[in-house]
């Protein structure tokens, strides 16, 4: 049995989707003063999670008739008037709040401007409201701080596995018996990953915004926290037997480093590196791996190139004549002008 100790570093934004969102009923943003290494005072947006049960108990008798008031109105606007009546009164949430998360200023502005408010109206004349909704990433329940788990791990290592074993044997459903199926020739029933827990972390809110890879368009953004660029981790991978570890590493960089690079390239992903900070392109443009170190790219918004297998993937692509099969994704997702979810692993032990 092998066991390695590794360090991970989110190289940009990470979101390990959980299905699950922040309502305004549970959340109010507003400014914050905080110190900065310098000593000097500046305001942040920031985001207070609180317990709405918890809410309600402290208001005082006229504003809890108020709020009684509003949750027995059955009609669509009641909950938009809540999210307006709770954003009102957020003196009381930021109180009672128990966590809070840094906030991004587009986001900060847009739930200012639009809470509780109608933001446009149907042919019909139903009112429309922002329901200002925001996607968690995976939280801990136990410390409160986000992990990486070893599930979305192991599944980012296994896709770069399998592309190698294709590579080999040219053969796919025989690599599905090697790495997919419940049989003991499964190979991976000898690797295990732990969950990742932080040893730096940091949460943000932040827009995800889908956008073309060659030409300059993109989709209707939308509101998520992610883990922030420099959070740090750490975890154990164990293997029993019949897997080499290097070959392993190796793997993900063969699948993921050519994807990482493509990030800057000037002519097949024009609109990828122009939506990308400067800072960003810098630092990474010219990355070189050490001889213990190897990529990753987990969690949601990854792009389909880093979840499927080389040679044999199918991207089903929307046309004006319907959908077609492509060996590429025509988009990609970014998050405050960095691409989602690349993660550096580093072997220590």
């Amino acid at each position: 049995m092998q066991n390695y100790k590794l360090k991970l570093t989110a190289i940009s934004p990470i979101h390990i989707g959980t299905g699950e969102d922040y309502e305004p009923i549970n959340y109010v943003i507003d400014k914050m003063k905080i110190k900065q290494a310098d000593g000097k005072i500046v305001e942040k947006d920031y985001m207070f999670i609180f317990d709405e049960m918890e809410f309600f108990a402290s208001l005082d008798n006229d504003k809890k008739a108020e709020f009684n008031k509003i949750v027995s109105n059955t009609s669509y606007d009641a909950r938009f008037h809540l999210y307006g009546f709770i954003a009102a009164n957020k003196e009381v949430a930021k109180k009672i709040a128990f966590q809070k998360v840094n906030v991004l200023k587009s986001v900060a502005d847009e739930y200012h401007k639009g809470i509780g408010k109608v933001v446009n109206k149907e042919g019909d004349g139903k009112k429309v409201f922002n329901s200002f909704t925001i996607a968690k990433t995976y939280i801990s329940p136990n410390s409160q701080k986000p992990i990486l788990l070893g599930s979305s791990l192991k599944g980012s290592i296994s896709t770069a596995y399998q592309e190698e074993l294709f590579r080999q044997t040219k053969d796919y459903e025989k690599v599905q018996e090697l790495m997919l199926k419940p049989t003991i020739q499964n190979l991976f029933k000898n690797f295990s990953i732990a969950d990742a827990n932080p040893i730096k972390q940091g949460t943000f809110i932040g827009e995800a915004i889908n956008k073309k890879r060659k030409i300059e368009r993109s989709g209707i953004p939308v509101r998520v926290q992610a883990i922030m660029q420099g959070s740090e981790f750490e975890t154990q991978i164990t293997i029993k037997d019949k897997l080499d570890f290097t070959s392993i590493a190796k793997s993900c960089n063969d699948h993921y480093l050519p994807l990482f690079k493509s990030q800057f390239d000037h002519q097949t992903d024009v609109n990828t590196r122009a939506s990308l900070s400067e800072a960003f392109i810098s630092k990474y443009e010219k990355l070189s791996l050490q001889s213990n170190q190897f990529l990753l790219k987990v969690g949601k918004y990854s792009g389909a190139r880093a979840v499927t297998v080389d040679g044999i993937r199918k991207i089903k692509i929307k046309t004006n004549r319907g959908f077609v099969d492509k060996d590429e994704e025509t988009t990609f997702w970014s998050i405050n002008k960095q691409p989602f979810g690349w993660l550096l692993c580093e072997i220590i032990d």
